[in-house]
């Protein structure tokens, strides 16, 4: 299923909470906004909508790493000598070339991930910590497995509880609970448009629901 379907089935599920439980107007908007991110969550770990949105672009990473090259090896040539000469220079080029060659979508969601958990261990808010935490589990696996079942939505509990502590909006956490859960129903292969199914119980069992 499209990521703009995921979104949409997402964004419902939060509204019907909202409505279920009499919810303000400013409440369900959040409630379809919540639901329609949490419900792409487990495409994180693949080329999708949200994991594009969260990245940083290549280019921009790439320009980095060639800056941090650049000025190490201005450093390398005015203030080392020798054997550390030529390190920096070496170093200095290794920036300045392998990410062109090595940054892919994983790298870059990786890093963002790990951005956000060191910013929110910096400014000791452990929900964003639990947040980059995720996405970076999500970055190394493979597509369809960890976060397309139910240890994926388990571990996901924990980073909505942790969300619903931080903003104690009743009934928050189960718009993300349920709209991650969506994701994973929307994906089964008894839907005549999916190829592929969920495997819900991997990886003890990896049979495609």
């Amino acid at each position: 299923m499209k990521g703009s379907s995921h979104m949409a089935i997402g964004a419902a599920t939060g509204v019907g909470i909202a409505v279920w439980s009499q919810s303000s107007i400013v409440e369900t908007a959040l409630f379809g906004f919540a639901g329609a991110v949490a419900a792409l969550v487990p495409d994180l770990d693949v080329n999708g909508k949200l994991a594009n949105k969260i990245t940083v672009e290549k280019k921009w990473l790439v320009l980095f790493f060639a800056a941090a090259g650049v000025l190490l090896a201005l450093y390398s040539y005015f203030m080392l000598f020798g054997v550390k000469q030529v390190t920096g220079f070496l170093v200095s080029l290794g920036l300045l070339l392998l990410p062109r060659l090595f940054i892919k979508q994983r790298t870059s969601l990786f890093l963002t991930g790990a951005a956000a958990a060191y910013a929110g261990w910096y400014i000791q808010e452990t929900w964003i910590v639990y947040n980059g935490l995720f996405i970076i589990f999500a970055s190394v696996v493979s597509h369809r497995t960890w976060t397309h079942s139910f240890i994926g939505l388990i571990l996901f509990y924990f980073v909505a509880a942790e969300i619903a502590q931080r903003f104690p909006i009743q009934g928050l956490q189960t718009v993300l609970m349920l709209a991650y859960l969506s994701h994973l129903i929307a994906d089964m292969k008894l839907l005549p448009y999916n190829k592929k199914g969920t495997k819900f119980f991997y990886p003890i069992w990896k049979k495609e629901f």
